[in-house]
């Protein structure tokens, strides 16, 4: 009886033992089995409508950035470059020497201006001495003509000798010929300051002529200007009926052959990137699960495709709302019965020790069973690497840019699309 006792007791202090060392090791973690591999989905299209003529890829191939897709009958757009350059030499034809020479022609005319206003301006002056020198002599010519008047009325009185009444009529003369010669230089002066305005007016005419055509061989000159753009838009035009790969990665959901015509922005395949920058795991956790987790922390990643690969990680970003909050038609709750419903809120994983080159290919949607180490410390998110378009990209659901030769933006792919894959490398085992 003592002995069975005894034995009770100890499978009840190792149930015991058991129960606390499971509980302890519960204790500073979190783990959720709903979770998956996500990673940017870059669609290809292209920039341009056009003729298929050939497709290189097929789906599932792996390809190089920048490696063909898919090429268009380029024909149509060799004509239109052939065109747009036609246009641009006969545009760019004298139009040199037709600017340097309407400057020429605007320098000179100016000068000319110059020299005509000078001119006019003397002629002014001197028809201002002229008139002065004429009032001057008028008032001169008045008072001789009163000194002779007036001596002539005291010789018939006998006051003053003929001699004096005879110089005074010799000066009256006298004074009035220069009066005469006066008046006639300024109405020369008077022309002469005439004509020279008129030239002023016909040389600021000439002017106003040279800088017509200086705008005129301006407007040429933007003109070529623009059709140089049109050509460099023709030439990308040819270019962009080949199709590349924006990034490194697998070629799927291919939808086109040749021989069939595609307009501009039609999606045509889609190029899967497996580098470690282009994915990412996304956990749904509960959301009484987050209170201790904050970005930064540690985690390990276990993919439920290889058992034994056990991948390090780090908590790059806690989603601003629930799965439910941004679903297509939210809950609505202010009517009706409430039945209260533990939500789980996204949470963004950073693969930080992911090796595609010496580990097995992740595939986007592929489930995963992450552990999140809350009681460990907290460290830098570091930055995702720049896209093909240099723009960093942080939040789920985003991705980097159009590729090459058009692509529409990369998205989020939360849905499984495994696909075969080359010979993967052996797994990599916990030690």
């Amino acid at each position: 009886m003592n002995s069975k006792k005894r034995i009770l007791g100890i499978l009840l202090g190792v149930m015991v033992l058991a129960a606390g060392v499971w509980y302890w090791h519960g204790l500073g973690k979190v783990e959720t089995d709903d979770a998956q591999v996500d990673g940017r989905i870059f669609m290809v299209s292209p920039r341009v409508a056009g003729y298929v003529v050939d497709v290189p890829v097929e789906d599932n191939q792996f390809v190089k950035e920048g490696e063909v897709l898919a090429r268009m009958d380029p024909t149509e757009y060799e004509v239109a470059v052939a065109e747009a350059r036609a246009q641009l030499a006969a545009l760019q034809r004298g139009v040199p020497l037709e600017l340097s020479q309407t400057v020429h022609r605007v320098t000179g005319a100016q000068a000319v201006e110059e020299a005509t206003k000078r001119r006019a301006a003397q002629a002014r002056d001197e028809e201002d001495v002229a008139r002065y020198e004429m009032e001057r002599l008028s008032t001169e010519q008045a008072q001789a003509t009163l000194d002779r008047r007036r001596l002539e009325a005291l010789v018939g009185q006998g006051a003053v000798s003929r001699e004096a009444m005879d110089r005074a009529r010799s000066a009256d003369d006298a004074a009035r010929a220069r009066l005469d010669g006066s008046r006639a230089k300024l109405e020369a002066a008077s022309k002469a300051r005439a004509a020279a305005e008129a030239e002023m007016r016909r040389v600021r005419a000439e002017v106003d002529l040279a800088g017509t055509g200086q705008v005129v061989a301006e407007i040429r000159a933007r003109q070529v200007e623009a059709q140089q753009a049109k050509v460099r838009q023709a030439e990308l035009n040819l270019e962009w009926t080949t199709v590349r790969a924006p990034v490194d990665g697998y070629v799927t959901k291919k939808n086109v052959e040749p021989g069939r015509m595609v307009t501009r922005g039609q999606p045509i395949m889609a190029v899967v990137p497996m580098s470690p920058d282009h994915l990412w795991v996304t956990a749904n956790f509960k959301e009484t699960e987050l209170t201790d987790v904050k970005p930064g922390q540690p985690c390990e990643i276990r993919i439920d495709t290889y058992p034994n690969l056990v991948l390090k990680g780090q908590v790059e970003s806690i989603m601003a709302g629930t799965g439910a909050a941004f679903s297509l038609f939210p809950p609505q709750n202010a009517s009706g019965n409430f039945v209260k419903v533990v939500q789980r809120i996204p949470v963004r994983l950073r693969l930080t020790d992911y090796d595609p080159a010496a580990m097995p290919p992740l595939r986007v949607g592929m489930s995963a069973v992450p552990v999140i180490f809350t009681n460990r410390g907290v460290s830098e998110v570091p930055q995702r690497a720049a896209g093909p378009d240099g723009a960093t990209v942080r939040d789920a659901g985003q991705a980097g840019k159009p590729a090459v030769n058009g692509t529409a933006p990369a998205v989020s792919a939360p849905a499984p699309a495994a696909t075969p894959s080359p010979a993967p490398a052996e797994p990599a085992r916990k030690q």
